[in-house]
This record gives C-alpha cells, structure tokens and sequence, in this order.
C-alpha cells in the first residue's frame, strides 16, 4: 500500500511539475514581506499581488514581462511596474526604515496612508521536477505619506511560491 501511494504521489507530482506554469502562490520574503500571488495573463506577461503586513497592512500590485535568461531552460529574467497603497496602525518615525526621504523632518508619525509606484527587476527559477518557483528581485519605489513626506527607494526580496 505504501509504495502505491509513494508511485501515485510521484506520477502525480511528476504531471504538476510538467505542467504549464499559469498561476503560484507563496511567500516574499524581504521588503515588502507577505503573501504574493502571481497569474500569467499570456506566455511572457503576469501579474502580481503581494498582500504584506509589517507595520500595518499594505498591498502592492505588479505587471511582468518575462523572457528566457541567459538561454537556460526554466531561468527567466523580468521587469515590471506597479504600485502600492500601505496603512500604517502604529507609531514610527518617517525617516525609520532607512530607505524613506522626508528632508530634515524625522517626526514621529501616528499611522498614515501611503501611496507610490513601483518598477521590478529580477530572475525566477521553475523547478522542473517539483512545483516550485523561486524568485529574486529589486524594485525601484517612489511614493508618498498623508504625513506630508514623500520617499525614494529601493527594495529588494526572495519569493518563493507553489505553483499549479
């Protein structure tokens, strides 16, 4: 019975991991950090959602063009753009993360909204044999706060998803 169920897992995983990639969900690991699902929306386009939630709740959304990298079979290289909303639910101060501008002025802010666009850069790996995605990637982000500051960074994150 055992080495049934082991064969049929196998063939079943064996068919997943043949499959054409269309959609994964995962994690994301770095800025921002969250949940992240992504959907092909043709052979080299997707979208993508990260839902994240440090310091508040946030969701970013991107549009990828993808193409075959460095002519090795599963690496693909993409760029993109987006944008983000973010709510923050506690106190931080606006210059905090390292990577927010707002001049001189570093005052505690008590929760704010913030908005901004976002470009992406970045290789994903496929798995052949077991639905895996890992993805490594950075991300050029300007946006601005209800606060009243505004930020120019980078931000760069691993993702790795399950996809089906």
């Amino acid at each position: 019975m055992k080495k049934s169920a082991l064969l049929f897992a196998m063939i079943l995983f064996g068919f997943v991991a043949q499959a054409q990639y269309e959609q994964a969900i995962g994690l994301r690991f770095g800025f921002p950090s969250g949940l992240t699902y992504k959907k092909f929306v043709s052979d080299k386009n997707a979208i993508e959602g990260i839902l994240h939630l440090g310091n508040g709740i946030g969701l970013t959304g991107l549009y990828q063009i993808h193409n075959q990298a460095f002519g090795v079979d599963n690496l693909n290289w993409y760029y993109g753009f987006g944008g983000h909303v973010h709510i923050s639910n506690r106190r931080h101060f606006a210059y905090g993360n390292g990577w927010r501008y707002s001049g001189r002025n570093t005052r505690p802010v008590d929760g704010d909204i913030d908005v901004g666009v976002n470009g992406v850069l970045g290789l994903e790996y496929t798995v052949p044999t077991f639905p895996i995605v890992f993805a490594l990637d950075i991300s050029p982000i300007i946006g601005m706060s209800s606060a009243g500051y505004t930020y120019i960074g980078t931000a760069s994150s691993l993702a790795i998803r399950f996809y089906f």
